[in-house]
Order: structure tokens, then C-alpha cells, then sequence
């Protein structure tokens, strides 16, 4: 079975799809088609072209300089959107009608290779929108005339405050204006099955009919950078968003926050209830162990076990749900087991609008420290 495979615009959160593909990889996923808006244009571009590793690698050594020409003073920034640059950038903006992305379009150049996407078999399109014509416009590459592809993905990457960009006559910009996931383009091709990836990007998400299709949405929900935030640690953590999210759609991993083997986790709820996992997985968010890995469940309880014992919870005895709302959430979290093994907690049951996860923390604690 092969699927079309749709990959939404969000700028550096784009890193979110290199996880996705080494995740179809291992998957053995065969893809046949792929249509993007912005970056997910880019992406799908080198993906296409079977330039995973330069892709890969292009996003672990990227910085905001090799996408903008940054204004005076702003070398070396990597939250291109920070509030203290704003008033920096809406003067640039103004200047020169728009930031300048050429330092993108020259990376484009010594990247894609036209003619190696053109006899891809894997075929490829572009969304974006055009400001002559005030409508979307999705080309597959068949449909673009020879030497202008790098010029539709520029196009489709233009964010509002980039200069636009012109192609002919045609004044054309970020294809997420009027679609962000262009689902449409897969209905075009007739493709049956279909992967789209949503990386939590701005723009416009069309609803489209997709009756009698088998759809599959990877939506990495919690991307850890911003749209412009080119913070190295952030990206490399967003591919593996990107990974465990589509880990997750395809049924490979189990959990609520936290994740876990297939596998691993069904034997675990064998004997542990959702609940009671669930519980241990707020206390392990709580206890600020790290989301992003994969973990066997008991791996994860003695982890976060190891991080309760560290700490050393406050003696609270009076105005206690306002000292609460101002506590740590840890603090909270080893107060609450103490008093719940007190056994005098009756009261906290009708608090649970103040306590929420960290109740269910405590009881989780409290189950595994017994």
C-alpha cells in the first residue's frame, strides 16, 4: 500500500516532519506523492528528491541568518519574532517592503535539484496563494514550467512581512493565507490513502470530502519552538515531536503524556489500571522528567519515583489552598502524599478544581511507594 503524504506549513516547527519521515521509514511506509505548504513545500521538496540525510542535516545546522537577511544588530539572533525585535523588524519591514529572504533562495539553489525532483517517483506540489488572482493555487511539478520550481517554493514560503514574491506577472505568497494543508491535491491525484502532518503552523485548514478515504492525521501537538525560533536545542527536540507523534498515529506507541511500547504498555495494564498510570505519568511531567524519550512503564515509575524521594515537601497548616496555588507543583505534589497518608484527606476531595493532576500524582505516589 502506498500513501500520499501532505505536509502543513508552521516555519522552524517544520523540523517536527524530519521526525515524521524517519518515522514512515522504519515504518516501511511507501509514499507516491507529497504536497506542502511553506515549509512543509520545502521539506516535501528534498523528501521527494530522496535528500532525507541533506534535509536532516540542513535542520540540525540551520540558524535565522540562512533564511532572512537579518536587519542591523540582529546577527546572530535566534527568535526572529522576540518582542524586543519586533519594533527592529516592523522598520525593516517598512524600508525595504518586506524582510528579504535571498540568503533562503540561494540555500534553495544548492539543494534542490530540479531535474532529480522531476524524474522522482515520487511526485510532488506546491501550494500557495496568489495576490494577483486573490485565490490558492496548488501545482504539481509536472505543472510547473522547467526552471521555476525554486520559484514556487520561495512563493509558497513568503510569510506576511517578506517581500512577495513575483512569478511573471503573478504576485504570489504563503500558500497557508487560503491553505495550510493542501489534502486537496492528494483528492486530485485520486490518492485513497493519505498522511497529512500538522506541525501547530498559522494559517487557513480548508475542510475537505473525505468520504471513503483512509486518512491518517499526525498532529505533533506540542512543537517546542516558536514559529521563527531558530533555538538549536529547540529544533532537535521538535524532531523528535515529530517522530513520536507519528510513532503514535500509527499505533506504535502507547500512553497519555508519557510514551510507551505498544507492546510494553498493554503488558503494564495487565496489571495497572489507565488511571493509575495516568497519575504516574502527571507526576513524572511534574517531576520534570523529559517527555520526549520512550520508556517502558516501569522504567518511568522508578524514574519518577527516584525524583520524588529527592525532594523535601513543605509543612503547610494553615491558608493551605493559598499557599497551594502558590507552591511548585513538586511541593504540591509531595505535601499532598503526606497527606493523604495521614489518612485524614477527606476534605481534599471536594478541591480538586485546585489540585487537578496533582492529586492524581500523589494517589499514583502514594500506590507506588506502598
Amino acid at each position: 500500500m502506498k500513501y500520499g503524504l501532505v505536509l502543513a506549513g508552521g516555519g522552524v516547527r517544520g523540523a517536527c516532519q524530519m521526525g515524521v519521515w524517519r518515522a514512515l521509514c522504519e515504518l516501511g511506509i511507501k509514499i507516491s506523492a507529497i504536497s506542502g505548504t511553506s515549509i512543509g513545500a520545502l521539506n516535501g521538496a528534498l523528501l521527494a528528491q530522496g535528500e532525507y540525510k541533506t534535509a536532516l542535516r540542513l535542520w540540525q545546522e540551520i540558524s535565522a541568518e540562512d533564511i532572512v537577511s537579518l536587519p542591523d544588530g540582529m546577527n546572530g539572533e535566534n527568535n526572529l519574532f522576540r518582542i524586543k525585535n519586533i519594533p527592529e523588524i516592523i522598520r525593516e519591514i517598512h524600508k525595504n517592503d518586506g524582510l528579504d529572504m535571498s540568503p533562503l533562495e540561494e540555500l534553495l539553489k544548492t539543494i534542490i535539484d530540479e531535474d532529480k525532483l522531476r524524474k522522482s517517483p515520487v511526485d510532488f506540489g506546491v501550494a500557495a496563494f496568489s495576490v494577483t488572482q486573490k485565490k490558492g493555487i496548488c501545482k504539481f511539478k509536472n505543472d510547473i514550467p522547467k526552471g521555476e520550481i525554486i520559484e514556487y517554493l520561495m512563493a509558497s514560503a513568503c510569510l506576511i512581512g517578506f517581500k512577495k514574491k513575483m512569478i511573471g506577472a503573478e504576485k504570489i505568497i504563503d500558500g497557508g493565507m487560503s491553505n495550510n494543508m493542501p489534502v486537496n491535491m492528494m483528492l486530485e491525484k485520486d490518492i485513497d490513502n493519505i498522511i497529512t502532518v500538522d506541525v501547530k503552523g498559522i494559517g487557513i485548514y480548508r475542510n475537505f470530502n473525505l468520504a471513503g478515504r483512509n486518512v491518517i492525521n499526525i498532529c505533533c501537538e506540542d512543537p517546542q519552538t516558536g514559529i521563527m525560533d531558530f533555538e538549536r536545542e529547540g529544533i532537535l527536540r521538535n524532531i523528535d515531536v515529530g517522530y513520536i507523534s507519528c510513532m503514535r498515529a500509527f499505533g506504535r506507541l502507547e500512553g497519555h503524556i508519557y510514551s510507551f511500547k505498544t507492546e510494553n504498555y498493554r503488558k503494564a495494564r495487565r496489571i495497572y489500571s489507565e488511571e493509575l498510570i495516568c497519575g504516574i505519568e502527571n507526576a513524572a511531567r511534574i517531576f520534570g522528567i523529559d517527555t520526549l524519550k520512550i520508556y517502558k512503564v516501569d522504567e518511568l515509575i522508578n524514574l519518577t519515583m527516584q525524583a520524588y524521594y529527592a525532594q523535601e515537601g513543605p509543612d503547610i497548616k494553615e491558608n493551605i489552598f493559598d499557599r497551594i496555588r502558590q507552591m511548585d507543583s513538586r511541593m504540591v505534589v509531595v505535601w499532598l502524599v503526606k497527606v493523604l497518608e495521614s489518612g485524614k484527606s477527606d476534605f481534599l476531595m471536594e478541591k480538586l478544581s485546585v489540585l487537578g493532576a496533582n492529586y492524581d500524582a500523589a494517589s499514583a505516589i502514594m500506590y507506588f511507594k506502598n
